[in-house]
């Protein structure tokens, strides 16, 4: 089970599995190995989630680009939620 007390334990002291942590100071035992500071890289280097935040309805069209543009498909379909094969019909 979960608690917030634990969840906070957890964000202060796990080293390998606080992601929260690590999102936000990216390779920083390489940086503080070789001198180059003691925290990381706090960047973000995936231009999409960039794109996500600051234009989300781009962010919508790549992803409709390479996946599908309609919210239902025609092979699972779900009562309600319209697929291109109902569009056809």
């Amino acid at each position: 089970q979960l608690s917030v007390s634990g969840i906070r334990d957890a964000r202060r002291y796990d080293q390998s599995q606080n992601h929260l942590f690590k999102l936000l100071h990216r390779g920083y035992t390489g940086v503080h190995q070789s001198g180059d500071g003691d925290k990381g890289v706090a960047e973000c280097p995936f231009d999409f989630y960039k794109t996500w935040v600051t234009n989300p309805e781009l962010a919508q069209k790549q992803v409709e680009a390479i996946t599908r543009e309609h919210i239902g498909v025609e092979t699972c379909p779900v009562e309600g939620v319209p697929h291109p094969g109902m569009m056809q019909k």
